[in-house]
């Protein structure tokens, strides 16, 4: 299936044709190709594979605006146990509804997917702020979980924790926050003081950059490194 590729993006009636074996980088970056203000709602993982994602419904930082990637395609093609090709049309709803999530089951192979583009600004703004225990973690993480599913729609918070060493040389707990947002840093702050302030977000932990960047950025690439990298296939992340 990975030799099944191509990716044919069509501006005018923002959808695109993606088959099941391209990779998540491949897909953001033939759509950047043709606009700026076009992206896609899915995973983080440019190395992900398309079929595998959107079969399984397809989670991303966009989810809270746009939602899954299965809430986002609008057509597909696919070979039965009989070896007809079918769409969305021929195949019926109950099928169309199997293929994007609907179960862990083979209801036959997915080809290619029809997406629909969603709106993306031209800047984004990332950011990534630690907060050890000894930095009120706790308190910070307390408050995340109460205004996580409140905040702006425009943004997206992840929260990772972990054990990392101390300044003192003893082990300690670590969150990190990594958040993508759908605008600038002027207005991500004003959320931010009004939404979660806890964190104490600054004007210099923000990073306004493209969204394709923002991928790289969420991928641990630092901002500026070559668009194209995410058409790489052995990316070591």
């Amino acid at each position: 299936m990975f030799n099944l590729r191509s990716i044919h993006v069509d501006v005018a009636s923002e959808t695109a044709w993606v088959q099941a074996g391209a990779t998540l980088g491949e897909v953001y970056y033939r759509i950047n190709e043709k606009s700026k203000t076009h992206g896609f709602p899915a995973g983080v993982c440019p190395t992900v594979g398309v079929g595998g994602h959107f079969s399984g419904g397809g989670y991303g930082n966009m989810m809270r605006k746009y939602g899954l990637s299965v809430d986002n395609i609008v057509d597909a093609q696919l070979v039965d146990v009989e070896g007809r090709l079918l769409d969305r049309k021929s195949m019926g709803e109950d099928l169309f509804w199997a293929i994007r999530g609907g179960g862990g089951a083979s209801f036959g192979v997915v080809v290619s997917y029809k997406i629909k583009l969603v709106h993306v600004p031209e800047t984004v703004t990332v950011f990534r702020v630690v907060k050890t225990l000894e930095e009120n973690a706790t308190e910070i993480v307390h408050a995340w979980q109460h205004v996580a599913d409140k905040l702006d729609n425009d943004l997206f918070i992840r929260l990772i924790l972990d054990v990392v060493n101390g300044t003192n040389g003893q082990k300690t707990g670590r969150a990190s926050f990594i958040a993508l947002f759908l605008g600038d840093s002027e207005r991500l702050l004003s959320v931010m003081s009004k939404s979660f302030p806890e964190l104490g977000l600054k004007k210099s932990d923000c990073n306004e950059t493209t969204w394709l960047q923002s991928v790289l950025f969420w991928t641990n690439f630092p901002l500026g490194t070559a668009d194209d990298v995410l058409l790489s296939r052995n990316l070591k992340l």
